[in-house]
Formats: C-alpha cells, sequence, structure tokens
C-alpha cells in the first residue's frame, strides 16, 4: 500500500484546495475498492465540500454520483436516489445532455433492481432520445439493449428480439464485431426460448466464430453454454458434451463458478441418459 501511504502524505501538505480535492477522491477510491465503504463516504462528504467552496457544480455533481453509489451498495436506495436526482438538476443547469444521460442510467439500474421495471423502462426511453439527438450511435445501441432485456424478463419476447435487430444493425455499421457477437448471443437466446432452435444454432456459430476470432474467451465460455445444450438436444450429443465441458472449464476460469457448477450437473445428468 505504498502508494495509499504517498497518497495521505500528499493529502496532509496539500496546499491548494483543488489538489487536496484531487488526493481525496484517489483515497476515497482506493477505501471503496477496499470495501471500507465508511470511510470512502466521509472523504467524498469532504470532497463536497470542497468543490462547493470553489464552485465546480460539475465535479460535485460527479462527487454525488460516487456517493449514491455508495449508498446503493449498502442497500440505502432512497438515499442514492435523492442524489442522483440532484445530480440531475446540476448537470441540467449546466446543459450537459450525456452526463443527464448517464445519471438516468444509474437510476434506471436502481429501479429494475426494486422490480420497478416500468419506472425503468421510460427513464431508457429518454435515455434513447438523448444519445439520438447527441448523435451517439454507440450509447443508443447500448441502451437498446438494456431496453430489451426488460421486455425479455417480462416476457414480450418478440419486442426484445426487435430491439436487438436493431441494436445489431448499428453496431455491424459501426464494424464493433465484438458487441455484434453479444448481440448474436442475445438474440439466440430469444430464438431458444420461442423454440426456434435452427435460427439459435446459426447465430450462436456467428457468436462464437467471431469471439473465436478476437480471442474472447471470457465470452466464449457463455456461448459455448447454450450452444453444448443446444447440440444436445439436437442428437449431437458427443459434439454437445465436449462444447459443454469447455463452457465449463471457461465458467471456471473465468471466476464464475456458480455457473461453471450448473454446467457440470447439465453434463452429468446427460452423460447418464
Amino acid at each position: 500500500m505504498q502508494i495509499f501511504e504517498k497518497a495521505e502524505a500528499i493529502l496532509r501538505h496539500a496546499e491548494y484546495r483543488r489538489d487536496r480535492a484531487f488526493v481525496i477522491g484517489y483515497i476515497a477510491r482506493i477505501y471503496a475498492f477496499k470495501g471500507e465503504v465508511d470511510k470512502a463516504l466521509k472523504l467524498h462528504e469532504e470532497l463536497l465540500q470542497v468543490f462547493e467552496s470553489l464552485g465546480d457544480k460539475r465535479s460535485r455533481a460527479v462527487t454525488l454520483g460516487d456517493i449514491a453509489e455508495i449508498y446503493v451498495g449498502k442497500g440505502e436506495v432512497d438515499k442514492a436516489l435523492r442524489l442522483h436526482e440532484e445530480r440531475i438538476q446540476v448537470f441540467a443547469s449546466l446543459g450537459d445532455k450525456r452526463e443527464r444521460a448517464v445519471t438516468l442510467e444509474y437510476i434506471a439500474r436502481i429501479y429494475a433492481f426494486q422490480g420497478e421495471v416500468d419506472k425503468a423502462l421510460k427513464l431508457r426511453e429518454e435515455m434513447l432520445q438523448i444519445f439520438e439527438r447527441l448523435g451517439d450511435k454507440r450509447s443508443r445501441a447500448v441502451t437498446l439493449g438494456d431496453i430489451a432485456l426488460i421486455y425479455f424478463s417480462q416476457g414480450e419476447v418478440d419486442t426484445a428480439l426487435n430491439l436487438h435487430e436493431e441494436r445489431l444493425q448499428i453496431f455491424e455499421s459501426l464494424g464493433d464485431i465484438g458487441e455484434s457477437a453479444h448481440t448474436l448471443w442475445s438474440m439466440a437466446r430469444i430464438n431458444l426460448k420461442r423454440g426456434e432452435n435452427q435460427e439459435a444454432l446459426e447465430r450462436l456459430n456467428k457468436s462464437y466464430a467471431i469471439l473465436l476470432k478476437l480471442g474472447r474467451l471470457d465470452g466464449m465460455c457463455f456461448v459455448e453454454r447454450d450452444l453444448g445444450q443446444l447440440l444436445c438436444g439436437r442428437e449431437e450429443g458427443e459434439k454437445g458434451l465436449a462444447v459443454l465441458r469447455r463452457s465449463e472449464e471457461g465458467l471456471r476460469k473465468f471466476g464464475r463458478g456458480d455457473l461453471a457448477k450448473q454446467v457440470r450437473e447439465l453434463i452429468d445428468t446427460l452423460e447418464k441418459e
């Protein structure tokens, strides 16, 4: 923790308020990373006072967001929502539409976690409009994916699939093959939900080929999980089991032991059949 100690030493001798603010923020993030959220919270609150004395509205709003996320982690979502609402007002006064959209996303996540999906959906639709006005195709595509997840969770799979198709077109136009692969996988999962196994197989194979080319082993293990199950269901048991074994190995490698265990249980069941 030599860097941490150096930061504290700089903080003790910082003469200028903005320099002091920079170091306070740095130390607060270290405390948050270590899980010492109360210490991080105390420093962030001190940081608020510094930015307020400097008249720096933007930095103060950013700090409000950091504090809000700490409260979310502590389960105090009402406090987090109030801080995000205050943050939105600041960015609105500054005319910063992008940061307003970013803050709307934080609020939408809270609502989605609380099960208030209609509120989350409304906020993300507002985000879509902002990104469209800004000409930000990538952020718009990401938001389309978040909205699709909401519709999918509500059983509106046709709407979710249409949104993913629009999302795919955007990523392909941007040449972003990594996000295209992720979107193809999302679409394949919807196909599986609808019993469209051939369509699912085609999209899973496309997604897998892209991820293999990119060397994205973290993404491949998730695609392999679905692809392996599908192949086993198509009476391609040996091939499917081999794919599932690779999925299990990858999931364990990337710290998803919970999912790896599920895949192992599936493999054991299929091997007995």
